[in-house]
């Protein structure tokens, strides 16, 4: 047989059959020399979570003890990181969350798919009537990873930089901080999933405040300011950040005049000075105290603060009021129309506690309605609080002829004046007294 192929047909066996040898021996020097961790990395180019070299299907391992490697180095020292790693991550179960074994889809919805095992924080979720919206979407894997984590709980980043991904940073506000923001310890006041409070808070403001501010207010305070007593901490104070001393949102001024809005009034004419300066914790204090109108101190020591002239030191004769430390009886603590802050005119003033003598009377002295003429308000060194002794303050009007008149007659330079005469009102225009004399009247014409 004529078969003119076979020598071309052998050649071609040959050839295929060395290609053949040939692809044998390089792919087993190639997997002979091939390492771990570079098969790894090929294949993480086409999976996800394929496990570390050396890794098996086995138990699950505690993964909060392994050590990354190769360690990340520095110049001056190695530095090793903890993986935290989801439990089906670490057991090898993708099914648990996957549609098989070798698939990357999920079996439901991520957020569904999560609360088949967290079950608890469903629960917690559901029962809340604020939710952070993350979580609300079923988007956990913005702030979790799904598989492994350096961080705890899997975040993606620590907190407060993952709170920041989407909050602007509320220490931009001002350069007074919150110790709690500052500290990046978001978690402490709000719930990162749901709560019942606004604002994801944990608890109530007044209960998430009073967790470090547990003296406010002070357990013996008798006068609480209504704010604190409602537990509106937020009504003065910024809560993570401000520009103004003790985190209020506004001046000191303007946040007592956010309810406070009659003080001083409209119509005032004469202005306390730490009222006008919008000093108001000089006097008062802004949570809790033991004195009525949120006083730090008692209404005589507070007035003291400033006005320790009154009383005198040398004073003989003090006004009740003045003694009693009643300041308030005859002034008006922080603004009025008249004159150094009384509440009311003189006489009227003084009316309030002395009987009304001018009511009645046919003669009056010209002076009468102007107690402060001749009486100190405070204090005085002379009887009934005269601003001097009596023939000298008669003679401020009456004129030495008629003094020396009076002098010789009476004899007694203190007591000459008032021995006939009533210095506010009396009987006749000379305002004798009863009882006295012709003879008097004729000396005091």
């Amino acid at each position: 047989m004529n078969l003119p192929f076979l020598p071309k047909d052998r050649n071609c066996r040959r050839l295929r059959l060395l290609a053949g040898m040939a692809g044998v021996v390089c792919g087993l020097v190639l997997l002979a020399g091939c390492r771990a961790e570079t098969e790894q990395q090929w294949l993480n180019v086409f999976f996800d979570g394929v496990p570390q070299p050396g890794a098996t299907n086995g138990a699950a391992r505690n993964f909060a003890t392994v050590v990354v490697k190769p360690s990340v180095v520095t110049n001056t020292s190695t530095v090793t990181m903890k993986v935290f790693p989801h439990p089906p991550y670490a057991k090898r179960d993708c099914a648990a969350c996957h549609e098989s074994q070798f698939s990357n889809r999920m079996r439901g919805k991520p957020g569904a798919i999560c609360f088949t095992c967290h079950a608890e924080l469903h629960t917690n979720f559901l029962a809340g009537k604020v939710k952070h919206q993350p979580v609300d979407e079923g988007d956990c894997t913005s702030c979790h990873n799904p598989h492994s984590s350096v961080n705890r709980k899997l975040l993606q980043k620590t907190v407060p930089s993952l709170c920041l991904t989407c909050h602007d940073d509320p220490l931009a506000a001002g350069k007074v901080r919150h110790q709690a923001v500052e500290g990046g310890a978001c978690l402490d006041c709000h719930a990162p999933h749901a709560t019942n409070f606004k604002g994801l808070l944990k608890k109530s403001v007044k209960d998430t405040c009073a967790d470090c501010h547990d003296d406010i207010p002070a357990k013996n305070a008798k006068v609480v300011h209504q704010p604190v007593g409602d537990g509106d901490c937020l009504e003065c104070h910024a809560p993570h950040a401000g520009k103004i001393k003790g985190l209020l949102k506004k001046s000191v001024k303007d946040t007592c005049a956010g309810c406070h809005d009659d003080i001083p009034a409209k119509n005032a004419k004469v202005i306390h000075q730490p009222v006008s300066d919008g000093d108001c914790l000089e006097c008062h204090t802004p949570h809790a105290g033991k004195f009525k109108g949120l006083l730090k101190r008692t209404v005589k020591e507070t007035c003291a603060g400033c006005h320790d002239d009154i009383p005198a030191k040398n004073a003989k004769v003090v006004h009740q009021p003045v003694s009693d430390g009643d300041c308030m009886a005859c002034h008006n603590p922080h603004a009025t129309v008249q004159k150094a802050l009384v509440k009311k005119a003189v006489p009227g003033l003084c009316w309030d506690c002395h009987d009304n003598f001018l009511e009645h009377a046919k003669f009056q002295h010209d002076v009468v309605e102007d107690c402060a003429g001749c009486h100190k308000p405070h204090q005085s060194p002379e009887p009934s609080l005269l601003a001097k002794n009596v023939l000298r303050l008669c003679g401020d009007c009456h004129d030495d002829k008629d003094l020396k008149a009076v002098k010789a007659h009476a004899g007694t330079e203190g007591k000459s004046c008032v021995i006939c005469h009533d210095p506010h009102v009396g009987k006749d225009k000379f305002l004798l007294k009863a009882g006295a004399t012709g003879k008097e009247a004729g000396a005091a014409k």
